[in-house]
């Protein structure tokens, strides 16, 4: 093979090999632990905070209103997020 193609050859892999060392941002936060305010809010450790888990933890109940966007009666961790302390 010469020279040429070679090079041609490791220019076209380099963007395959460079991605696939390279986390996605999206496979950072699936790493990333949660506030340690939401592992202790959440009692039962279903990855969700109910109405009555956030009442233990002191969260007033119109933050939780406001903070439960979907309407579930039960927080995820981006809606956890939005509470201040």
């Amino acid at each position: 093979m010469s020279i040429l193609k070679t090079v041609m050859v490791l220019v076209l892999l380099m963007p395959l090999v460079g991605g696939a060392q390279t986390p996605s941002s999206v496979e950072l936060n699936k790493t990333k632990p949660p506030p340690s305010s939401f592992v202790l809010a959440d009692i039962n450790k279903d990855g969700q905070i109910s109405r009555e888990e956030a009442q233990k933890a002191g969260i007033p109940n119109l933050s939780f209103e406001a903070a439960d966007k979907d309407k579930n009666g039960r927080l995820n961790l981006s809606e956890w997020t939005v509470l201040k302390f």
